[in-house]
């Protein structure tokens, strides 16, 4: 997976090369299939000596996979995609005029916060990245659960406060699991266990049993391996005095656009996935403060890197 400033190998897939095709329209104003194979020093390259012919083939194969990755992601977000493909293509286009839409803001606001180094490179402007997520995936997921009625919460660090008081909000939220009891007699050591946000559709009678879910959030790339991380049913066990009555539902929230030949197997093992599309295709109403903060993150973030 590459990671800003440098730039994808030839050997990448077509999900990066689609990033870093974006990353150059929004940088330029314009990229073409041709200067992306350029860029990539693809362009008569030959390491397999099967000749030229052949490696242009492949080139244009891997370029036309690319240029229908990205016209997939225009339709996935709904509307708001920051980017423009040309009637014929080939040429990616960046669009001025959805630059201060709130939708286009937060594509490129996910599309940062995958390329960039999250770990080096996550705080501009006295904002952490990887914490925006939190209140972007909160919001989303509230979204999501349709109902006006819905509510959500960031339950990780970044909201602080211990952990055995956070649990007790969530339960007193929640009407549901009682208080904060530790499962084990030693001293807790859980930051936020995984769990990031959740977000529940409550009934006037304040009664247990609802529609609940727990989400984690994870930007930068290197997710894939994580995504069994977070267990509802021994969160509940472990912290929670008294059961939840139905089961929360996991969800697993992400700034990649999720390759998509590994999505069936990926939403197996994550639950609900929502990927940088899906979040921008349920981010409408966010709150200024929050809008804010994603915006001045990013303009910060993007001055931070040459591409």
């Amino acid at each position: 997976m590459f990671k800003l400033p440098n730039p994808p190998s030839p050997q990448a897939d077509v999900h990066e090369l689609a990033d870093f095709a974006e990353l150059l329209s929004w940088d330029r104003g314009t990229v073409s299939e041709r200067e992306l194979v350029a860029y990539l020093g693809r362009v008569d390259d030959n390491d397999s000596n099967i000749g030229c012919d052949d490696n242009d083939d492949e080139n244009a194969e891997t370029l036309d996979e690319v240029m229908n990755e990205i016209e997939r992601r225009d339709g996935a977000c709904g509307r708001g995609y920051p980017f423009q493909l040309s009637r014929e293509g080939t040429v990616l286009h960046y669009d001025n005029a959805l630059e201060d839409d709130q939708r286009s803001l937060v594509y490129r606001y996910l599309l940062l916060s995958t390329r960039l180094n999250m770990r080096d490179n996550r705080v501009h402007e006295n904002i952490d990245g990887a914490s925006l997520l939190e209140s972007l995936s909160a919001h989303v997921l509230r979204i999501y659960l349709g109902a006006a009625r819905a509510k959500a919460i960031v339950f990780g660090t970044s909201i602080g406060g211990g952990f055995a008081e956070r649990v007790e909000n969530l339960c007193r939220d929640l009407c549901e699991g009682a208080g904060f009891r530790s499962l084990d007699n030693a001293s807790v050591q859980a930051n936020d266990d995984k769990l990031d946000t959740v977000a529940w559709i409550p009934f006037s009678d304040c009664l247990p049993g609802q529609l609940i879910i727990f989400g984690q959030c994870k930007t930068g790339t290197n997710w894939d391996e994580l995504v069994t991380q977070l267990q509802p049913i021994d969160f509940v066990k472990r912290w929670m005095r008294e059961p939840i009555l139905v089961d929360p539902i996991r969800a697993f929230c992400i700034s990649e656009a999720a390759d998509r030949t590994r999505w069936r197997s990926t939403c197996v093992s994550a639950g609900i996935l929502l990927d940088r599309c899906r979040i921008v295709d349920n981010s409408d109403g966010i709150e200024s403060a929050t809008e804010e903060r994603i915006r001045k993150w990013t303009t910060a973030a993007k001055l931070s890197v040459k591409f």
